[in-house]
């Protein structure tokens, strides 16, 4: 009866790089936007007129404020579904960034602060909180991992539809049109950004456009190092590394072998997140991107 209500993804074998530390905090893109969402909960009860800074403002924006595009979705007000918002933002964003890396992340969460920051602009809409973010980023897990079975057996992308076919909804009930454009801003950005940099695979008829370390074709090949001198040969396959935190600079990436004769599916499924750990989602073909939600789907049905 427990299994009905399980939720489980693919297990990441190495999680995104830090940016610094903090302790024993790793301090990765994610963790660094709930940080900085937690702390304006203070400034707010330390100072309105001090948060009321980090709003989208529209006139403020014309004005010259342009910090606003950026900030806005980290000025939230303590609640409990603020806190709710940043922990689905948390959970989620951490295992975007763990395919992408956190460079990339970054990148895409700028975009979608400042793209719909500046429609909202030219609209004259003003807005706050981490909420539009934390759906965007959803629905790109969505995208990633469509058939995910959430609580009830549901599967995700089913969620995500009734998630946002009811705010299309209520903005159509209150006449909010401001509103739904920046909805549907916000999702296209999403997308877009998620397909250039490589996820959100099963969904082809989303163009790619050229982004800043989106590893599109304009992405500089690796220069191949000369083979090395030593007398020693080593042979390929998946213990041709003793330690467990990837491979060694300017070392091949890990390549799933074609038959799997032999090799169990979590052993394949390793390798192939191995190689996801060592150069993103862009170092799979599409042949092995398939064979990772296959191998995903089978070992979630055996447990």
């Amino acid at each position: 009866m427990a299994g009905r209500f399980s939720f489980s993804v693919p297990e990441r074998r190495n999680a995104s790089d830090p940016w610094f530390r903090i302790g024993t905090l790793d301090v990765t893109t994610t963790m660094l936007v709930v940080l900085a969402s937690v702390a304006s909960m203070f400034v707010w009860a330390a100072s309105d007129e001090l948060w009321l800074n980090l709003v989208l403002d529209p006139d403020a924006v014309r004005q010259g404020e342009i910090w606003r595009l950026v900030t806005w979705p980290l000025a939230n007000r303590p609640g409990i579904w603020e806190v709710l918002t940043i922990a689905i933002f948390w959970y989620f964003g951490r295992e975007i960034e763990g395919l992408l890396g956190r460079t990339r992340f970054a990148i895409m969460l700028l975009l979608l602060a400042v793209v719909p920051g500046l429609v909202g602009t030219a609209l004259g809409v003003g807005d706050y909180s981490l909420a539009a973010v934390q759906l965007a980023i959803f629905l790109v897990f969505i995208a990633e991992y469509p058939y995910t079975r959430f609580f009830f057996g549901i599967p995700a992308w089913a969620i995500g539809a009734v998630i946002v076919g009811i705010q299309v909804l209520q903005y159509l009930g209150y006449d909010e049109t401001e509103r739904l454009i920046l909805l549907i801003v916000t999702i296209a950005v999403a997308a877009l950004t998620a397909r250039s940099m490589g996820l959100a695979q099963s969904l082809p008829w989303i163009p790619k456009i050229p982004l800043p370390g989106s590893g599109g074709g304009s992405r500089p090949k690796r220069k191949k190092r000369p083979p090395s001198s030593g007398g020693g040969a080593v042979i390929d396959g998946p213990w041709g590394t003793s330690s467990r935190s990837g491979p060694p600079r300017g070392a091949p990436l890990p390549q799933p072998p074609r038959s799997v004769d032999g090799l169990d599916d979590q052993v394949e499924l390793d390798l192939l997140l191995d190689k996801i750990s060592a150069g993103g989602m862009d170092g799979l073909s599409a042949e092995e991107k398939r064979r990772l939600n296959e191998l995903s789907k089978r070992l979630r049905n055996q447990k």
